[in-house]
């Protein structure tokens, strides 16, 4: 990611960031309005109600996606300081959120070994029922299955091939429960951590249509993002 420009004019600021390839932007993208805001430090206060124009822009696409800002709090620190807090918003206009999505599937049509092309996400996911378990996020889903991080040395002995997972969701639609069981892990290594992918089972007609919808980025979660996870017997107790 590489910033381009800014400019402020009339309460606005706008930035240009650009990013090599569209699946780092759409990943950066999904985890701004997922988290529905971002408090900063800053030198210089800005005036509540400030707005923010962020361009997020690939070489690939002539229409930048657009991610709205707004300033909702300034308090000053001790250090002569100021800390910000910003609002995002997705905006309306979804012509550059649709070209960056088509692009994504265009270059994944030629990769053979998987049948449905994925989105790349940075969704936090916890598994409710296990007391101190690790942080989970989901890095990206498609219309056949779904891929996890954990943030910890090595992955949860409930992590194996073979066994029943449920992962659900609150969207603007209704819950969405895709269930399945984990395909393949990998243990990770130096500076990489463990993940892990997931096959859906069969999936019903109301699933597969809010699946659709969230993988067009049509149907969000309210913000901040949060997706819930288990495995197991947890898993197959929720299965319909």
């Amino acid at each position: 990611m590489s910033q381009t420009a800014t400019k402020k004019a009339l309460g606005e600021v706008r930035l240009k960031v650009a990013y090599k390839k569209p699946e780092a932007l759409l990943s950066e993208y999904t985890r701004s309005v997922g988290q529905g805001g971002v408090t900063l430090e800053v030198r210089k206060s800005l005036p509540v109600g400030t707005r923010f124009v962020f361009e997020m822009h690939n070489p690939g696409v002539s229409t930048p996606v657009e991610v709205l800002g707004e300033v909702v709090r300034v308090t000053p620190t001790a250090n002569e300081r100021y800390m910000i807090t910003v609002k995002y918003d997705a905006g309306m206009d979804r012509g550059g959120l649709d070209a960056v999505l088509q692009r994504i599937f265009d270059l994944q049509a030629f990769e053979k070994l998987r049948r449905y092309p994925r989105i790349p996400l940075r969704l936090p996911a916890m598994e409710e029922e296990t007391p101190f378990a690790p942080p989970f996020f989901v890095k990206d889903l498609s219309r056949g299955g779904v891929g996890l991080e954990v943030e910890a040395p090595a992955l949860p002995a409930s992590v194996k091939v073979g066994m029943p997972f449920m992962l659900e969701m609150d969207l603007t639609l209704g819950l969405l429960m895709l269930h399945g069981e984990v395909a393949w892990t990998s243990s990770g290594g130096p500076e990489v951590l463990p993940t892990f992918g997931v096959n859906f089972g069969t999936l019903g007609s109301d699933t597969v249509e809010r699946l659709e919808k969230l993988l067009s980025l049509e149907s969000l979660p309210p913000a901040p993002w949060r997706a819930r996870i288990c495995f197991g017997m947890d898993a197959v107790m929720k299965m319909p």
